[in-house]
């Protein structure tokens, strides 16, 4: 930060741990794990120092619950959902396309990756980190193909001819582990499984292929959804997944898949569906709108760039043919997808999409598209496909409002993500909603060029919206400011399109700053993630960033959060005591928060405390990601945490320096 550092004197030590007797403004409760991750098996490797936990979404809370003006219980009524890990993804589960950006689906080998960072990243160790997304977190630089990573989009790729794959990634309410449909053989039709062969690990309580998130948690029943893959499957000569991403629900007793768009055998067998949010539609009816994405159509896969380069197993190169890959979409029997090695790369047109589910039956219907896609499914002279996505619904006047992005073909000349709202049309039929049932509008203030017609983002989504129908969400740059491809975070009120800025808090949203905005709740405070340092990315190092807050609506009462005033956690989270349990906790990202005011998160835990209360602070002990609620506190005050001054010297490599720049890469979400 551009701002006067304070250096830890003894004095200034004592000071800091002097306790008020409400200090803080939340209390840290960290959600526990209920120890069925750490038995699973992952290619005979020791997982227990590898094990990270992240909290994605809140539970809603009930209406006029307030814990700012009363005492939570530890938020004990509101579930934290996330998911624990074992390393990297390599292609975010949560993204349409990879890293949104990537409408030519062409991010898949370990150019590709280093090529992404340093056009949309910039900082000069692009090497490593596109090393880290596809050989695995603490992969050995002198042996990458050894298999020493955890995590990696490589792994998935050899599994075809290794048949050898274990899940990394797992879903949990709570802390504990939940199933999705994808992990059990009756979670797929019968032709399909006639080709793929054995589910691997279905007599196994411990081997699971399929990786799951979990994106939120509908209050009434319970219900978890999110995305999960397929799972492996072995018919003697090769391990296959029927599909890479796949929309879940469970309800009470049924794990229910939410699937792509039906009417092309092609989409339907290998095409993606994510389910990223979902409300009670309608009110009080107990059934739920789940919106999200899915396939419609395939991409254009007579390109090669769609086929990754750099595949080896055994220290074998792997050959892949386009023409090979076009055949799959021109004959998508299963014979054909499920026994060439090419189909596992099949990439698809993806559009805004809604399922409903029936409560009571426990079942869920087709998707169906939101809206028409304004552009056609592929682009005419070139590679990019056609990417729409509804992130987040809320009844605003009853009615379902969706925003998320869809395709815009910018001057005719290429496509491009662009924030959008999915507006209920005058006929829209409460009871049954039908296919292309919402108006789009796209959000003022996001274009894509700017109004001399030059590039300004490289995308904007929004990513959420609450009852007021105020809505948030993020533009991404596509030229370097003050050195950083700055990710700039909007409200949009309905009428007017405000980027949050230094005008707000100059030390949090200086010139330049990189942010996500994941939530809103219903009395317009924002929470997410922000840059905490200002150092240059752009040929020099990944930023650190921290979980913020930002209150959009009035003063909240019962606390020091003023209207249109901005703070890091870290702040909220410290009660200036160096020996409690607050100061074992750093706040790396906000994902989720309710209307009574908890918040959902994802915190750097050091067993036994940091060394000081400063949010810079060295851990000397066990340090690891950890999921945690953030609960108010009634009256609480805050206490800014002391900055070590630049002079002082950073050493090691601690997960603190590491694993932050890395959190932004593996996707968030959140609840209200």
């Amino acid at each position: 930060m551009q701002h006067k550092t304070l250096k830890l004197s003894t004095l200034a030590m004592l000071i800091a741990g002097a306790t008020q007797a409400n200090a803080a403004v939340y209390q840290v409760v960290e959600v526990a794990s209920q120890g069925d991750v750490e038995s699973l098996e992952y290619f005979n490797k020791d997982t227990s120092q590898a094990l990270e936990f992240y909290g994605q979404g809140i539970k809603a809370s009930a209406a006029g619950e307030n814990c700012f003006n009363a005492t939570c219980n530890n938020g004990n009524d509101y579930t934290v959902v996330g998911e624990s890990r074992f390393g990297t993804d390599g292609i975010n589960y949560r993204d349409e396309a990879p890293f949104i950006s990537d409408n030519e689906q062409s991010i898949n080998d370990l150019w590709s990756f280093e090529r992404y960072c340093n056009d949309n990243l910039g900082p000069n160790t692009c090497d490593v980190w596109a090393e880290s997304q596809y050989f695995g977190k603490g992969y050995n630089r002198d042996d990458r193909y050894d298999g020493s990573g955890f995590g990696g989009l490589l792994r998935e790729q050899q599994a075809w001819v290794a048949k050898d794959y274990f899940a990394h990634a797992f879903p949990l309410v709570d802390g504990k582990k939940i199933a999705t449909f994808a992990v059990a053989e009756t979670g797929y039709e019968a032709d399909n499984l006639a080709v793929l062969g054995s589910l691997v690990g279905k007599d196994s309580s411990t081997h699971i292929t399929s990786n799951a998130v979990v994106n939120g948690i509908v209050t009434d029943g319970n219900y978890a959804f999110g995305v999960t893959s397929s799972g492996y499957f072995d018919n003697g000569t090769r391990y296959a997944r029927q599909f890479a991403k796949r929309g879940f629900i469970n309800t009470a007793s049924k794990n229910l898949e939410l699937g792509p768009i039906k009417g092309n055998a092609f989409v339907e067998r290998m095409g993606q569906s994510l389910a990223w949010d979902a409300v009670e539609y309608p009110a009080g009816s107990g059934n739920l709108l789940v919106v999200g994405s899915a396939s419609y159509d395939q991409s254009d896969l007579d390109d090669n760039d769609k086929l990754p380069d750099d595949v080896e197993v055994n220290r074998k190169p792997i050959g892949y043919t386009t023409s090979t890959l076009v055949n799959c979409g021109t004959t998508p029997t299963a014979a054909n997808l499920f026994s060439t090695a090419e189909c596992q790369y099949s990439v698809f047109a993806n559009n805004a999409a809604f399922w409903l589910v029936d409560a009571a039956n426990e079942t869920a219907e087709d998707a169906k598209q939101v809206a028409p896609m304004p552009v056609a499914a592929r682009e005419t002279d070139s590679d990019r496909s056609a990417q729409a996505s509804g992130r987040a619904v809320a009844l605003v006047n009853g009615k379902p409002v969706i925003v998320g992005f869809t395709t815009e073909d910018v001057d005719g000349d290429y496509y491009a993500s662009r924030a959008a709202i999915f507006t209920p049309k005058v006929s829209f039929d409460v009871s049954d909603p039908a296919t292309y049932a919402w108006d789009i509008t796209l959000i003022p203030g996001t274009d894509i060029e700017d109004s001399s017609s030059d590039r300004q983002y490289r995308y904007s989504i929004a990513t959420d919206i609450n009852g007021n129908n105020k809505v948030v969400g993020v533009s991404k740059n596509y030229r370097s400011e003050n050195r950083s491809y700055a990710e700039r975070i909007f409200v949009y009120d309905g009428t007017t399109t405000k980027y949050i800025d230094s005008s707000i808090n100059a030390d949090i949203f200086f010139s330049g700053y990189n942010g996500f905005p994941s939530a809103i709740n219903n009395h317009d405070q924002v929470v997410g993630w922000v840059d905490s340092e200002s150092a240059n990315q752009v040929d020099g190092k990944f930023r650190r960033q921290r979980g913020f807050t930002y209150n959009a609506g009035a003063a909240i009462a019962n606390s020091p959060l003023a209207a249109n005033g901005a703070w890091m956690l870290d702040d909220l989270t410290n009660d200036g005591n160096q020996s409690g349990t607050a100061n074992q906790f750093r706040i790396a990202q906000a994902t989720g928060i309710n209307d009574a005011g908890v918040i959902s998160a994802t915190a750097l835990k050091c067993a036994g405390g940091y060394q000081n209360l400063s949010g810079e602070s060295q851990c000397s002990g066990d340090e690891r990601l950890v999921a945690v609620k953030l609960v108010p506190i009634p009256d609480g005050t805050i206490e800014a945490r002391p900055e070590i001054a630049s002079s002082v010297e950073r050493s090691g490599a601690s997960l603190g320096m590491f694993a932050l720049t890395m959190l932004g890469w593996i996707g968030f979400r959140r609840r209200k």
